[in-house]
């Protein structure tokens, strides 16, 4: 056995202090594509492309792009630092699947009066005034709600760390800000990825995104132009338009009074999976038995209650909370529908193994923390609430009004999970120093899964509840 080390990530100045035509992650990508094709050992293949960049190049094109192995691309990995970008924009970068994103935290950090101006409004003073002056509302009442639910949770909570004190007033507090507000991120993404990524930019309507997309793929292009190609809008939207077709039942609109009982009900069951125990249980013994799968699960399923019970006792034998449940557990799968906030959102979309398709719930409603409604500020926000609905029915375009979207503004959410990706969501998010809002919908959901697979999920809870 040999291990050679054939790159990693290093900071941009060092790479730029090498040899600019042949630092490149292209020959990477070109070197690994011929290790299928040749009898070569793989550094010597790397050696080649290296000596031959322009070679590599074309090598590369001719393998991702004519021959249609995209996935050659995705040996070659970049690191970009994302600076000042609004929280609205980041839906649409950060719904790739395989890529590694940090974010700039609202709960840890302290945000200023920072915050996007859409482009769109360049040449419309008076507008652009208005949505200056509800921005600048907004951070003072973040400010002002900062502040007392700090004094709150000192008074309320003397046990309280200053650094948890000041957590708790921000987790709180942020709920009030707009997704305008500017982030930053760092992000780790691969070729293949990135190309998708060009391609979801360059079809959003939104100024912010172009300019975005013309920043990566200017100065992506310069290191790799052999690993990218298509990134251009091609009349594919992925979407269905009922009312096209003479139907607009789809569009109707919820009554308000409908909407705040959804706001209740944060968890709603589409369906659970049926003998989820013995199905899992099947497929942990399938790989090492020699039955067929339907003669295996039929026997499992034929098991006395006793012996299916000392099965599952060998397989939690040693078990901790950093052991991912084997792939078994994706064979039950769980449908959600799923009342949340902005807030909460911007959580679960980091689980992007899982189904998750979001759409707005009604903006005239929001999810106000209850420590809000103790320091007397709810009436505040509810009435900025309605001030930017009022705002965003004067902007020009459709597209730009989540601008004005605040942290509380509810959506709604179709999830599908399988146990093994509900195990990491649990762990993660029923966690005691888990965010409120995204707790409450963990539990819930671990509640579902365990009454569904009381043997498979009897291990599920959060990271801080794990038995020792």
């Amino acid at each position: 056995m040999k291990l050679i080390i054939a790159g990693y990530n290093i900071e941009k100045s060092l790479i730029d202090s090498l040899k600019q035509d042949t630092a490149t992650p292209e020959v990477i990508s070109a070197a690994y594509a011929r290790i299928s094709r040749s009898k070569k050992r793989v550094d010597e293949l790397r050696s080649e492309a290296l000596s031959e960049v322009e070679k590599a190049r074309k090598s590369n094109t001719s393998i991702i792009f004519e021959m249609g192995h995209a996935s050659v691309a995705e040996h070659a990995v970049f690191n970009l630092d994302l600076i000042g970008v609004s929280r609205h924009l980041t839906e649409l970068i950060q719904r790739s699947r395989l890529v590694s994103f940090t974010e700039k935290s609202q709960r840890y950090v302290t945000f200023g009066r920072d915050y996007v101006v859409p482009p769109e409004l360049k040449n419309k003073p008076k507008l652009k005034k208005l949505y200056n002056a509800y921005m600048q509302k907004l951070f003072a009442e973040y400010e002002a709600s900062y502040q007392l639910l700090s004094d709150y949770y000192r008074k309320s909570e003397p046990k309280l760390k200053v650094r948890e004190l000041e957590c708790r007033a921000k987790e709180d507090a942020r709920y009030i800000l707009p997704l305008a507000t500017l982030t930053q991120m760092g992000i780790t993404i691969n070729a293949r990825s990135l190309e998708a990524l060009l391609r979801r930019l360059a079809q959003s309507p939104l100024l912010e995104a172009q300019e975005l997309k013309d920043l990566l793929y200017s100065q992506i292009m310069q290191i790799s132009p052999s690993l990218i190609r298509y990134i251009e809008p091609d009349g594919f939207s992925g979407n269905v338009f009922p009312e096209k077709v003479g139907f607009i039942g789809f569009m109707q609109q919820e009554l308000p009074w409908v909407a705040d009982l959804d706001l209740e009900t944060k968890v709603k069951i589409i369906s659970t999976p049926k003998n989820a125990d013995d199905r899992i249980l099947s497929n942990i013994i399938y790989s090492n038995g020699e039955l067929d799968y339907q003669s295996t699960f039929e026997t499992v399923n034929s098991l006395p209650k006793m012996i299916k019970q000392q099965l599952w006792q060998q397989f939690y034998s040693g078990i901790k909370s950093w052991h991912k449940m084997p792939r078994a557990f994706e064979t039950a799968e769980f449908e959600f529908e799923l009342s949340l906030s902005e807030c909460a959102w911007a959580q679960l979309k980091r689980h992007r193994l899982c189904t998750l398709i979001k759409k707005s719930g009604n903006p005239a409603t929001a999810v106000i923390p209850a420590p809000i409604k103790s320091i007397r500020r709810e009436k505040i926000w509810l009435s900025l609430l309605r001030e930017g609905i009022e705002l965003s029915d004067s902007l020009p375009r459709p597209h730009i009004k989540p601008y004005l979207s605040l942290n509380a503004s509810p959506v709604k959410v179709y999830a599908k999970m399988n146990l093994r990706e509900i195990y990491h969501f649990v762990r993660l998010r029923s966690d005691a120093h888990a965010q409120w809002e995204i707790r409450e919908i963990s539990d819930t959901i671990m509640q579902v899964a365990q009454k569904a697979a009381p043997m498979a999920a009897r291990q599920l809870c959060g990271k801080s509840d794990f038995p020792n």
